[in-house]
């Protein structure tokens, strides 16, 4: 007697259908390989413009705010995100291309590679030289604006992700559920969730008993002390840079190794580095010198008084009545600027002197001439306009500014 299969069963051993398992799209991402720029690529459907910042943050497996907003500040600091970007406009291959378009204009084969290797280095070195030789002009660039992508990375991006891989978790419950009865399919679901989780925590206890290297950030370090030294080389051959230069370099460098962090090695202490430097950086910008505190001013002779002053936070102090011969000033002019404070300037008796004064917030008063509230303008003509008469600027932000005579 010959038993039939029921036509129910497939004739294998399980009663119930292996449900399969979701791809998980971060599963290639290692973030201890070190990749080749080579396997960067222009996006195809994440693009505004040619799809480079797309292509480079699913390289680096980063949100691509971040790297828009990078491209977006070296842009304002000599040019070096338009230099990055059309680098890797030409240099790079679009995700549907086989070949860049420069490989295609020249009809690149097998030194495709080389080509491209070397002219994005090139690239990036120009991009460097450029920031740096903008001088003043890297100082007032909104690289603020980096700590704060830093936060949004933290606070956002991460959670959404978080929240996607337990979506992912929760979505082999979407699998073939033909020949299995509705409670053992349950079931092992329930089972795959829960083994998905339990790799999950175990492998994020693993990480974090697992020591991590500083050698990222150990490099990183020193290529800040690289890049400032650089800097001031290069300031005090062109008469010299505002201090937030050297702020906004290390800031760079910063960010550089904070996105080579997420592709290898470990820079955690990075980020808490960055907001500190954005947040000096935003401050500085701001503020006309670092100096906090008390900056009193007293010369003895004409010489001795300096064309600039330059204060931070708390009280600048010139007193000029000590002056032997106050009228070697005449025909002079002496800049004042501070940030927020207290800006006091004692004038010696008798000397023909021009005030002109700008004060944001606060109130100033120049012989006994007064005026406060916002955006506050106070010129005080020279006494004998035809006559030589030493000048004095005051440009202050917050606060008060008062001239008086000795």
């Amino acid at each position: 007697m010959v038993r039939q299969t029921s036509i129910d069963h497939d004739g294998g051993m399980n009663e119930t259908q292996e449900t399969p398992r979701p791809a998980d799209p971060g599963d290639d991402f290692d973030p201890q390989r070190l990749r080749t720029i080579m396997d960067m690529k222009r996006s195809s459907d994440d693009r505004m413009l040619a799809g480079v910042c797309g292509g480079a943050a699913r390289y680096l497996n980063i949100d691509p705010v971040i790297v828009r907003v990078i491209i977006a500040v070296l842009t304002f600091v000599g040019g070096a995100g338009v230099i990055l970007y059309a680098a890797g406009w030409l240099l790079l291959p679009s995700e549907d291309a086989d070949r860049s378009l420069v490989a295609q204009w020249f009809k690149l084969d097998k030194n495709e590679e080389t080509i491209r290797t070397v002219g994005l280095v090139g690239a990036g070195a120009i991009a460097v030289i450029s920031a740096i030789s903008s001088h003043g002009n890297v100082w007032w660039g909104p690289w603020f604006v980096i700590p704060f992508a830093l936060l949004y990375f933290i606070f956002v991006v991460r959670p959404n992700r978080r929240r996607r891989d337990h979506d992912d978790s929760a979505g082999v419950a979407g699998g073939d559920t033909t020949g299995a009865p509705f409670s053992d399919l349950g079931a092992q679901i329930t089972d795959e969730v829960t083994a998905k989780i339990d790799r999950q925590v175990a492998e994020r206890v693993k990480r974090a008993r697992e020591p991590k290297s500083k050698a990222l950030v150990l490099l990183t370090l020193s290529f800040i002390a690289i890049g400032v030294a650089i800097t001031r080389i290069i300031a005090d051959l062109n008469d010299g840079a505002p201090w937030t230069t050297y702020v906004a370099v290390a800031l760079g460098i910063t960010a550089v190794g904070l996105i080579v962090g997420t592709v290898y090695g470990y820079g955690g202490p990075l980020i808490a580095l960055g907001i500190v430097l954005g947040l000096v950086l935003a401050f500085g910008s701001v503020l006309p010198s670092p100096k906090v505190g008390d900056q009193s001013v007293a010369p003895l002779t004409a010489t001795q008084v300096d064309g600039t002053y330059k204060h931070g936070i708390g009280l600048l102090k010139l007193d000029l009545s000590s002056v032997a011969k106050p009228d070697q000033l005449l025909g002079r002019t002496i800049t004042l600027k501070s940030g927020v404070g207290q800006t006091k300037v004692i004038v010696p008796a008798g000397i023909n002197v021009v005030i002109d004064s700008h004060l944001k917030v606060g109130e100033i008063d120049v012989f006994e001439r007064q005026v406060n509230g916002t955006d506050n303008d106070l010129a005080y003509p020279a006494d004998k306009p035809s006559d030589p008469a030493l000048t004095i600027k005051i440009d202050q932000r917050v606060g008060n500014v008062e001239v008086v005579r000795s």
